[in-house]
């Protein structure tokens, strides 16, 4: 066996005996000349789900013949039965309690180990490798000769449907929405998403009485927000909600798309006014990016400035360039996650423009994404490394070096962060629209959650480097 522990050598049916528990080992035979591939199945190994391993069924299925396994180290058939005792469970229960993760509900013939469900997930995080690249390393393990390759055994649909079914399983586990009395379904927008531990957050990190804090120190518990898009997470126009639908329902980082679409339909034809600051491209040209034949021209996002950590609902498509009601939703919409916030910074390369009838916009938006601009303090800035390419008026009203409070933060927190996920873009804009907005929802609850565990080795290298 190549994947037990030593190198002995067994006869079949000790070899059989051996593997009752381990049924997806790959297995050679000397073949009195050299070893030669084979399988369990083939040495007469048989299993019984249901039961303790090892233990008889007295009412056994129909054997399975060519029960396929996605395991992490090859794609194999074996002989398998269900157990049809008075009180046995479904067969897709039989295949959960063995750590199998069927492919269908209904009759499954194919499933894949938690195992290796769990292995891609983590690797698609650090190597941004695709399903596909991963199913053809699955194939290559099985069989790497080139002579029989396993066509027959393909199953590459059957793994991204389990991978994406998987993904948004682990995403709702996490938070605990599965104890939800009211089930998935009562699953709150933004419910899912890893927050920063340095946001303000009453009854987390801020007390209550906070308010009588004296103007001058109310700094202290002001959130900094940073603006930005990417137009390389570009999305083809190749299929649709329908035949594609997301999963994840604006539980995470992306806003609801049906409510997002909705208020671009309704306000989104309304001109856009050009710049009267520097000719920026991004403001005078945001109506005539091309589009042709993508569903979305690519991301915007709205980040913590200060730790580079994405919003809960505060990314969405963008149809052309940055528009400015693109932008406004997205920043309206995370807003309503920190309502308790009174002091809020907010960074944006082409801010001079953007806030400038910023709340006459609100306005015509829905009800819900309102804010209320009276009762809350809006320091608009522009990031520092932008700044230089503004006019003089601009440099001066929009800088971070001249607010109190502000640090060594520089307002350029989303430029760092394209880096980690710009490889994944390869992949994402061949998906449909509920791949793609799953996918990136994954990867950046990934780079948040990393983020809070290595928050103690990031804070001691900025202290070191500004003690420097």
């Amino acid at each position: 066996c190549e994947d037990c522990l030593g190198t002995e050598l067994y006869c079949k049916v000790c070899t059989v005996e051996r593997h009752i528990e381990n049924p997806t080992h790959r297995i050679e035979y000397w073949n009195s000349q050299h070893f030669e591939d084979t399988n369990l199945r083939d040495l007469g190994l048989q299993v019984q789900l249901g039961h303790p391993t090892g233990e008889h069924c007295s009412n056994p299925s129909l054997v399975h013949n060519d029960f396929m396994v996605l395991d992490i180290n090859g794609v194999y058939n074996i002989t398998l039965h269900f157990c049809e005792c008075q009180t046995a469970q479904s067969c897709t229960m039989q295949l959960l309690c063995m750590c199998w993760f069927p492919a269908t509900t209904l009759d499954p013939k194919t499933t894949a180990t938690f195992q290796l469900l769990h292995h891609f997930h983590i690797l698609s995080f650090e190597s941004k490798a695709s399903t596909f690249e991963y199913w053809q390393t699955l194939t290559r393990l099985t069989n790497n000769t080139g002579i029989n390759p396993p066509s027959s055994q393909d199953r590459y649909n059957v793994l991204l449907r389990m991978v994406k079914e998987w993904r948004n399983l682990t995403l709702l586990k996490h938070p605990g929405q599965g104890h939800d009395p009211g089930g998935v379904e009562a699953t709150q927008h933004g419910a899912c998403a890893v927050l920063c531990p340095a946001w303000p957050q009453l009854g987390k990190n801020i007390l209550n009485g906070w308010g009588d804090t004296p103007f001058e120190e109310r700094w202290k518990y002001s959130l900094s927000l940073a603006i930005d898009a990417n137009f390389r997470l570009v999305c083809k126009n190749i299929s649709s909600n329908k035949t594609d639908p997301g999963l994840n329902k604006g539980w995470v980082y992306f806003v609801k798309e049906k409510a997002f679409k909705k208020c671009l339909h309704d306000t989104g034809k309304q001109p856009q006014e050009k710049s009267s600051c520097a000719s920026h491209n991004t403001v005078n040209l945001a109506e005539t990016k091309n589009s042709r034949s993508l569903a979305a021209t690519g991301a915007g996002t709205v980040n913590c400035s200060c730790h580079n950590m994405k919003r809960p609902c505060g990314i969405g498509n963008l149809q052309k360039g940055e528009r400015y009601i693109n932008m406004d939703y997205l920043f309206f919409s995370t807003l309503q996650y920190s309502k308790d916030v009174v002091m809020l910074n907010v960074s944006y390369d082409i801010t001079c423009q953007w806030s400038k009838n910023i709340w006459d916009r609100m306005a015509t938006y829905p009800h819900q994404m309102h804010v209320e601009c009276s009762t809350k303090e809006f320091m608009f800035l522009i990031p520092k490394f932008h700044l230089p390419t503004h006019v003089a008026f601009c440099q001066v009203t929009y800088s971070h070096n001249l607010i109190k409070g502000m640090g060594h933060t520089n307002g350029e927190a989303p430029e760092c962060r394209w880096a980690n996920i710009n490889p994944v873009a390869t992949s994402t804009w061949e998906m449909g629209p509920g791949s793609y907005h799953d996918t990136l929802d994954n990867h950046f609850g990934d780079f948040n959650w990393k983020k809070v565990t290595n928050f103690h080795e990031w804070n001691l290298h900025r202290v070191i480097g500004i003690s420097y």
